[in-house]
């Protein structure tokens, strides 16, 4: 009996005996992914061994199927109830994927998100708009060093424009023959702060600056991705936004998950070294960061509407707004 007179009489006794529609459908796509593996496998023969291996990585998972198929059809010809049936059914899927008997799940570790220790890096007698930088984008990194110097921030040097919002979102309920809809309460949210600062690059340590929160703005949309085994499949940073003091920017965690920045080609541009490598920047640009608020859920555990409508918050390091 070949693969698809075997497929082909199982989903046709599936329907007849369970009429279970979605039962067959799993089948097919199970038994798709298979063939798709196949066609695949024979498009890259040259990359995998040769036709030898190739083939023979074909005949085991058409022998596979094969044998569950035929395994599915004798359970059902004996009368077997719906829950064997499902159970062989769930052994094609295995053999589509080419998972053996007894295959153990692949081990997972969980790591912790890295979030900037910088927690009270706003200072009470400096109260321009921030970004604070994590240690570990800016330790012994020759490009973010002028960042370093600002406490370990990027700082707005012209006072920026900031857009702020919070939202609650409600659905409307509207029953038959009313005039006035219920409105029906479903969460709150800190909405993005959409921040636009202009640059003025005067002079060499302007410059150098401005490559620097370039260059940090780059590396905050990036996940970890080789590299050392401690942070390979980390997510991006989590930064603290602070600025015009706690009751207003209180050290709230974000993340940068979009910027721009123009080059504008109507202004001069000025030379400047970093890592001695030439650079030119522009004698004035302007940087429009978009940074989404970020709470660990064991931060928002601890939220209290008394207390925050309170200030209890304020200065606090879950940074609630």
């Amino acid at each position: 009996m070949s693969i698809f007179s075997a497929f082909n009489q199982l989903s046709s006794k599936i329907n007849n005996a369970f009429s279970n529609v979605s039962s067959v459908s799993s089948t097919i796509n199970n038994f798709t992914s298979g063939l798709n593996r196949t066609t695949s496998l024979i498009k890259n023969f040259d990359t995998s061994g040769g036709f030898s291996n190739t083939f023979g990585q074909i005949s085991n998972i058409a022998g596979s199927m094969k044998n569950n198929i035929g395994q599915v059809d004798s359970i059902i010809s004996r009368g077997g109830n719906l829950a064997q049936a499902g159970a062989a059914l769930r052994m094609i899927g295995n053999s589509a994927q080419q998972v053996g008997y007894n295959a153990a799940p692949p081990t997972r570790t969980i790591s912790k998100a890295i979030i900037s220790s910088n927690i009270t890096a706003a200072n009470d007698a400096d109260w321009r708009v921030r970004i604070s930088v994590p240690t570990i984008l800016s330790q012994d990194s020759v490009v973010l060093a002028p960042l370093v110097g600002t406490n370990n921030s990027m700082v707005f040097p012209f006072t920026p424009t900031v857009l702020v919002s919070n939202s609650a979102n409600y659905s409307q309920v509207q029953p038959v023959h009313t005039n006035f809809p219920y409105n029906s309460y479903e969460n709150s949210q800190v909405d993005a702060f959409t921040i636009t600062g202009e640059f003025v690059n005067e002079s060499t340590d302007d410059g150098q600056y401005f490559i620097a929160a370039l260059h940090f703005l780059r590396s905050a949309t990036k996940m970890f991705y080789g590299g050392d085994d401690a942070t390979t499949g980390l997510p991006p940073v989590v930064c603290r936004l602070s600025g015009y003091g706690q009751h207003v920017l209180n050290d709230i965690p974000v993340v940068i998950t979009n910027f721009t920045t123009d080059l504008p080609n109507d202004v001069d541009y000025i030379r400047c070294v970093v890592d001695g490598k030439e650079n030119f920047v522009p004698s004035m640009a302007t940087i429009t960061v978009t940074a989404t608020p970020q709470y660990a859920r064991r931060s928002q555990a601890k939220f209290s509407l008394t207390d925050f409508s309170k200030g209890g918050f304020v200065g606090k390091p879950e940074g609630f707004v």
